[in-house]
């Protein structure tokens, strides 16, 4: 399945939209990293989603939401996305979920 799309989400997101989000995208055609998907017990969560999923990807989605707009985690793989951005090309797409304000440090995503 091409391309690779990483979702980055806060864990409150994940049975509300994520899940059958990516799930969508798969019936579609479109192989989506989502971190219940693709950890096992007793990976490193750095290597698996830095290394492995934000790495391969060609694509980032990051649901921002009332809950991830304050996950360091979240914050995390923004920053790394933007750097893989700016580049590798890897393509990067928002979603909003909530009413929310986006932290000013990542305003630019949004651009």
């Amino acid at each position: 399945m091409h391309p690779k799309v990483l979702i980055s989400h806060a864990s409150e997101d994940k049975d509300r939209f994520v899940l059958a989000f990516a799930e969508a995208l798969r019936k579609n055609g479109i192989d989506s990293w989502v971190d219940r998907w693709e950890m096992r017990p007793g990976d490193s969560f750095v290597d698996k989603i830095f290394e492995e999923g934000i790495a391969s990807a060609s694509v980032v989605v990051v649901i921002l939401s009332k809950f991830s707009i304050n996950k360091p985690w979240v914050s995390q793989e923004l920053d790394s996305a933007f750097v893989r951005k700016v580049n590798n090309g890897t393509k990067f797409i928002p979603v909003i979920l909530d009413d929310c304000k986006i932290p000013v440090a990542h305003e630019h995503f949004l651009a």
